[in-house]
Parts: structure tokens; C-alpha cells; sequence
């Protein structure tokens, strides 16, 4: 069979299978399920010509999960993983297991259990294996802010792909704000914000972002007035795919000093 027919014949599969049963409430279907999951990635990215991994830098399966009614989960189930798209870049066994050729791209991936019940389709990112986190504001010092102050905090992760810097998308970013000064400011006076700029807790000192297309990723602080912060310490984090070691130049450090 040709290679444009195998693709067709794919294609046909994952439209006769129904792919808007997908996740969410159902009526009760084979094995008593009731509802599942869609193709559960253990990180959003592989690198280029190796096996998907997980935040610990251990090869990870993907996974489906699949409920009763009483949201008690199924086990014992036949889950198979496809690629939409021929040629997909990737190879999966038969426990889930990943490995994607050396190239980058995107691949579109389902799940179908016990070869009928079909999830909805999930990317996959195929990138180079990061090198570096940087600053990406161009700020060579940083300047004091009135209070209420909002600070972006922008960086780019970049690799060394077949002899060019190439940015790198689908790293997490993890920020923290690691200390205030004085250290008897108010707890939830400088806060980080998440992706819309809203504040997910009143004292939300950790946040996470995935690198776009371009490599890059911020989250903002906020710093309340009336907290008595006068700096404002944040890191930036983000690490190997391969092994989940620290890029180099993280943690990348800001420093939010406040006008008084």
C-alpha cells in the first residue's frame, strides 16, 4: 500500500470511529464507561530524535484514562495511539511509549480504547533539545517602579539545532518569587499573575508558562501598595528535556525595585 493510501486509510478509521464521542459525559458504553480522557501527554514537547519524557526526565508513556458514572477509573483497558497524518515522525508501542525521528514539527496524535472508542486529537511537539534561557526585555538595569507596580517577565528558550540558534517551543517555564526585602513585608503583597494577568491565589508566589513558536514565555509580579515591599526578587526556570537538568542561564533572576 502506498503511502498516501495508508494516510487515507487512517484518516477513514479515525472519522468512522466517531471522533466527537471524544471526552465528557456519555451514555454508559463498553466496560461501563461513562466518560474519558483525551491522549494524556507527560510533557507538551520531545526533542528532536528521542523519546517523549517526563518532567523527571524518565521515558513516560501516553496515557487515556476512562471513568464509570461514579468517576470510579476503569484499569484493564486497550488503549492504541495513531498519528492522523502520514508521515508522522513518530513511533509508538504498545504500551504508549514515544519516539520521535530528528526533525521538528507537530504531530497530531489519538487514542482509541479496545479499538472503538476514539479521543479527541492532542499536539505534539517535536523540537530540538534546549540549551538556554535568557532575559528577553532588552533591560539593562532594572528600573524602580511606583507603587502599585505590574512587571513583566519575559524570556526565551533557544537551541543549537544542526549548526543554527533556533528558539524552542513547549518548554515550561516555571517562575518563582523567591524573597521580598524587607523580609517583614506583608505575605501576598507581590503576587504572581497567570496568563489572562489575573491572580490565581491571594498569595500565588510560584506561576508556569509553556514557550511559544518564538521561544518565548512571561508571566508578570504585581506588587500591592501598602505591603511595605521595597525589592522584589523573582527566577525563571527551565530545563532539559533529555534529562531535566537546568538550561544553561537559569535561573534567570529579575529584580523589581519599588519607588518610595
Amino acid at each position: 500500500m502506498s503511502r498516501r493510501a495508508v494516510s487515507v486509510a487512517i484518516a477513514g478509521l479515525i472519522v468512522g470511529v466517531g471522533v466527537g464521542i471524544g471526552c465528557g459525559d456519555v451514555p454508559t458504553l463498553d466496560e461501563g464507561i461513562a466518560f474519558y480522557t483525551t491522549v494524556e501527554l507527560p510533557l507538551p514537547a520531545v526533542a528532536a530524535g528521542d523519546t517523549l519524557r517526563d518532567a523527571t526526565g524518565r521515558a513516560a508513556p501516553l496515557r487515556v484514562r476512562a471513568f464509570t458514572r461514579d468517576s470510579q477509573e476503569i484499569t484493564g483497558l486497550t488503549v492504541t495511539f495513531l498519528p492522523t497524518r502520514l508521515p508522522s515522525s513518530v513511533t509508538i508501542d504498545a504500551n504508549g511509549i514515544l519516539v520521535a525521528a530528528d526533525t521538528v514539527r507537530s504531530v497530531d496524535i489519538v487514542g482509541q480504547i479496545n479499538g472503538r472508542l476514539q479521543t479527541s486529537v492532542v499536539t505534539l511537539l517535536l523540537v530540538p533539545e534546549p540549551a538556554s534561557i535568557t532575559r528577553s526585555d532588552n533591560v539593562l538595569g532594572d528600573t524602580a517602579y511606583a507603587v502599585p507596580a505590574l512587571r513583566a517577565l519575559p524570556v526565551t528558550v533557544t537551541a543549537l539545532y544542526r549548526g543554527q540558534v533556533t528558539p524552542v517551543n513547549g518548554i515550561i517555564v516555571r517562575y518563582r518569587i523567591d524573597s521580598l526585602r524587607p523580609s517583614s513585608a506583608q505575605l501576598g503583597s507581590a503576587v504572581l499573575t497567570n496568563a489572562s494577568g489575573a491572580i490565581a491565589r491571594p498569595d500565588s508566589t510560584v506561576a508556569v508558562d509553556t514557550t511559544k513558536a518564538a521561544g518565548n514565555a512571561t508571566r508578570s509580579v504585581l506588587v500591592r501598595a501598602g505591603g511595605g515591599v521595597d525589592t522584589v526578587f523573582v527566577s525563571a526556570t527551565a530545563r532539559h528535556l533529555r534529562d531535566a537538568t537546568q538550561l544553561a542561564g537559569s535561573p534567570v533572576r529579575f529584580i523589581l525595585a519599588l519607588k518610595r
